[in-house]
């Protein structure tokens, strides 16, 4: 356990700790609402026991949205404050500070007509952009009580999935978890035929005066979704060879080779 909790810690920090040290932010406006997001997901698509879950930020802004894991987010705001790598180390291994096993971040309308997404993939960061319409909606008849809100059905099918989408006209927002976006209210719920992936709205509020939606000003590697799919696949097969360069336990190795395998069910299937 010691092993795979050490070189979890290798893969997910390899450019070091200093990398959260004098971060830069570029601000793009202010956030007007912040919405809360749950999310199960079935991890293993041959195991309907593994069953995870997260939470999500979705500010709003005027003209821009920002959708961020609640404890990344939580993570880069204490971050912020520190100035010495001590201080970040401290923190990071921190038993007690939730670790954020999803580290996107999804930008709406940013730039304008267009999706803007990034993630880390040991030991870069990468950056894509794609169209903002890219739901092709159905909007359905059918109506009912979700989360609280009165609300409207509509289906898609999106990155090789079958998603239904529940969204409130009582709410006056065109956004939605993930990158889900393009219907006459916000999305309260969505899920995907075999419901391996289901968001529900958690609450919506007024944020604390001050918060902007930002981004941090870096060197990304700038790519497509194509070409950012083939570098995580890439990174995942890679992942055993990457865990004997600094372990010789085979039993270890041919667990993480085994954690890496039920790791196959990622939201958009199609990777392409």
């Amino acid at each position: 356990m010691k092993n795979l909790v050490f070189i979890s810690a290798v893969f997910l920090s390899n450019c070091s700790y200093a990398q959260f040290v004098g971060l830069k932010y570029k601000n793009i406006e202010p956030a007007n609402i912040v919405v809360t997001y749950s999310l199960q997901y079935q991890q293993d698509s041959t195991d309907p026991s593994n069953i995870r879950s997260s939470t999500f930020y979705l500010f709003m802004g005027n003209t821009i949205s920002k959708y961020v894991n609640c404890a990344n987010y939580s993570r880069d705001t204490a971050t912020r404050r520190f100035t010495t790598n001590k201080q970040v180390i401290d923190y990071m291994t921190n038993p007690q500070i939730p670790k954020a096993g999803i580290l996107y971040q999804i930008f709406k309308n940013y730039p304008k007509g267009k999706l803007t997404f990034t993630d880390h993939i040991p030991s870069d960061t990468f950056k894509f952009e794609e169209n903002l319409d890219i739901f092709h909606w159905n909007l359905t008849d059918d109506t009912a009580i979700n989360c609280g809100y009165k609300t409207q059905k509509a289906t898609c099918y999106f990155g090789g999935r079958s998603w239904s989408a529940w969204f409130s006209p009582d709410l006056p927002y065109n956004d939605g978890p993930y990158k889900f976006n393009g219907l006459p209210g916000l999305i309260v719920k969505v899920y995907d035929n075999r419901n391996h992936y289901v968001f529900n709205l958690l609450s919506i509020n007024k944020p604390e005066t001050g918060v902007m939606i930002d981004i941090q000003d870096q060197e990304y590697i700038e790519t497509t979704k194509q070409g950012f799919f083939r570098a995580e696949d890439s990174f995942r097969e890679d992942i055993v060879n990457r865990a004997k360069e600094v372990s010789s336990d085979n039993d270890f190795i041919q667990t993480l080779a085994k954690n890496a395998a039920q790791r196959n069910n990622p939201i958009e299937l199609l990777r392409k």
